[in-house]
This record gives C-alpha cells, sequence and structure tokens, in this order.
C-alpha cells in the first residue's frame, strides 16, 4: 500500500484494498407527517390564544432562520457554540468511545453539521462502523450541510450518512415504522444546548417519547443520549450572547414573523409594527426573547382575530440554563442516568452522556 494510500485508510477514507471510494450524495428521507403544516397553524392559534401570548419557536428554524442563526453561532459573544468546540477539542475522542460499532447515531436538530464532523472523524479513527442520520426542518440547509460533510467523510468506510426531514415527533413515528434500524443501538446527538429550549417538563417527555420507540426487537436496548447544556448563571455573559440587537439575535428571532406571514399567505405580522426584548428571569434561570407590540393591534390568522394591547409581550423563544443536578433530576424523571461528563474549563457549559437505568 502507498503512502498516501495508507494515511487515508488510518483516517478512514478508503476500502479495505486502499482504493479510494467515490463520494456519494448523501440521501434526504422525507418523514415529515401530512399533518404538519395543519399542527403547525394550530400551534400558532393556540400560542396567540394563550396568556400571555407566544408564538412556537419551531417558527425560527426555516433556511434562512438557520443562516441568520450560524451568523449569531459566529458573533464573539456567543460562548455556547464556542464551548461546545472546545469540549470536543479536548474530550471527543473519550466522547467517540462511547458510540457503539454497528449502531445508529442520531443527531436531533443537525444545523450544519461542523462540529458533528469532528466527533465522526473520531469515530472513524476508532474504526467503528456507523450509520449516521441527521435530523433536521430545513431541506435545503439540510441537504447542503450533507453535502459538506460528504466531503469530508464521504470516502470513510465506517461513517454512512444519511438525511431526515422532520421533527422530533416524525423521527418517532419514523423509527416505529422501521425497526430494523430502531433494532440497531442508538444514541441520540442533541447539541447546542437544543434540549434546554424546551420547559424541564416537555425536556422530560421528550427524551422519555424519543427513549421508549416500539417495534424494537426483542431484548433491544434503549437508546442513549449525548447533550450539550449550558450551565451559565452570569446575567451579564448571557444578556451579551442572546442580544436582540442587530448583529445579534435580533434579526434571527424577526424571522419567524415572516414564516408566518408565508403560512398565512398575506402579511399579519409587519416587522416594524413590533419592537424585541430580551430578559435573563432568574426565577426559573430561563433567558426569554419577545417580541413587544408597540401599538394596539388586531392579528387576523386562521380566521381567528387576536386583539394584543401596546407594549404587550409575545414569547418568540426561551433557553434554561440547567446545572448538573437539575440535568440528573430531569434524566432520572425519564429513565435516564448521566454516566459521563465533560465539562469546559473556563465556562459553565457541559456535555453529557445519557444513558438508560438498567
Amino acid at each position: 500500500m502507498s503512502t498516501s494510500a495508507l494515511a487515508s485508510h488510518i483516517n478512514g477514507f478508503s476500502d479495505t484494498n486502499g482504493h479510494a471510494k467515490p463520494i456519494e450524495s448523501p440521501t434526504i428521507i422525507n418523514i415529515q407527517q401530512s399533518t404538519k403544516a395543519i399542527n403547525l397553524e394550530n400551534d400558532i392559534v393556540d400560542g396567540l390564544r394563550s396568556q400571555p401570548k407566544y408564538l412556537p419557536s419551531v417558527l425560527l428554524w426555516t433556511a434562512d432562520g438557520l443562516k441568520l442563526f450560524d451568523e449569531v453561532t459566529r458573533t464573539p459573544d456567543y460562548y455556547p457554540n464556542r464551548s461546545e468546540i472546545d469540549i470536543l477539542k479536548t474530550h471527543v475522542d473519550d466522547i467517540a468511545q462511547n458510540v457503539v460499532s454497528e449502531s445508529v447515531l442520531i443527531e436531533l436538530g443537525s444545523g450544519n453539521l461542523k462540529k458533528t464532523m469532528v466527533i465522526l472523524e473520531a469515530v472513524a479513527r476508532q474504526q467503528k462502523n456507523v450509520q449516521y442520520y441527521a435530523l433536521d426542518l430545513s431541506e435545503s440547509e439540510l441537504r447542503q450541510s450533507l453535502s459538506n460533510l460528504a466531503k469530508v467523510m464521504g470516502r470513510s468506510p465506517y461513517i454512512r450518512c444519511q438525511g431526515l426531514l422532520g421533527s422530533y415527533e416524525d423521527v418517532t413515528v419514523w423509527l416505529q415504522k422501521n425497526p430494523d434500524v430502531a433494532s440497531k443501538p442508538q444514541l441520540y446527538l442533541w447539541m447546542g444546548n437544543s434540549i434546554a429550549n424546551h420547559p424541564p417538563r416537555e425536556a422530560v417527555s421528550l427524551l422519555t417519547t424519543l427513549g421508549d420507540i416500539p417495534g424494537c426487537k426483542q431484548g433491544s436496548t434503549k437508546p442513549s443520549f449525548i447533550i450539550a447544556v449550558d450551565n451559565c448563571r452570569d446575567r451579564s455573559v448571557i444578556n451579551r450572547a442572546y442580544s436582540v440587537e442587530p448583529g445579534q439575535c435580533g434579526g434571527f428571532i424577526l424571522s419567524s414573523l415572516k414564516h408566518v406571514n408565508a403560512l398565512a399567505k398575506r402579511e399579519v405580522l409587519r416587522e416594524d409594527e413590533w419592537a424585541l426584548e430580551g430578559v435573563f428571569e432568574e426565577e426559573d434561570r430561563c433567558y426569554r426573547s419577545y417580541y413587544v407590540a408597540r401599538n394596539e393591534t388586531v392579528v387576523s390568522f386562521s380566521g381567528e382575530e387576536f386583539r394584543i394591547a401596546s407594549g404587550e409581550y409575545v414569547r418568540a423563544m426561551q433557553s434554561w440554563k440547567w446545572d448538573l443536578e437539575q440535568i440528573k433530576d430531569i434524566c432520572g424523571k425519564a429513565g435516564l442516568r448521566c454516566s459521563s461528563t465533560w465539562q469546559h474549563k473556563d465556562v459553565d457549559y457541559g456535555m453529557y452522556l445519557l444513558e438508560p437505568e438498567s
């Protein structure tokens, strides 16, 4: 075997004969249920009926929203992304040790896959055969990110990649319909503090649902999780990272108004009628972003009218900051135990391995 072929083989980018494999474009499987658009409209109506009012945060994760969020992650004050990268640089080989060969790795809300590439490269170095599925809501972003991933991992004999177009709920239905996949050892990868965009009770419900898929073969183990969670409690650090000012999170938060307008097929929410405000609420350790009505207005959507007072707050998104004890409590209620932790040396941010309780 030539020197170049040997190096390629060690890095997992050639077959057993040292021959380069052709790069193939990863397949994207549409797992969205036909009721998705109807359900989203119902969720918007429920949010506008509520007191206090809110818009579902899933509205943010369009192709445009993902691009704007990617820009946010590159700003100097946005510490979560930088912290995860630092943790991976230090601990990725140890993290990859928890990936079982011949297993299924499903990433929830996969995004641009830059951090994922680091993990998959470590798995390939350990010569483990893994089927990786990237789950996301935007087909265009999923296609682009998988194309970039293929350039790095496309010739690996160990890593097989596919995309899943859909939501967390969609993936549970898809697994129920695909017992051959569901019966293999599964590891969910949940990065970016995304689990903590949900209230603790909802996070418990999601972990429980994802961890208990009917249709697995008898004797199969339940899935494990690797999650990234923001533990920061420094109000000034958090406020700078999530600032709704232009150039930070402002454009990203406003993008959901466009999504509502697209669903309504007319402009029902004008950007200039709303201000943005964000605050870290220490009582429940959660940062929340809000739309604030500049004037009294009536929003017409899905055949209903919703009166919003001048100065009224409509929640856009929220991000909890959980410490280790809270993480253990949430996991315990979902039938999981926190078996390993990888903490940033300087920032209150960590990654955690959650395994089924025996």
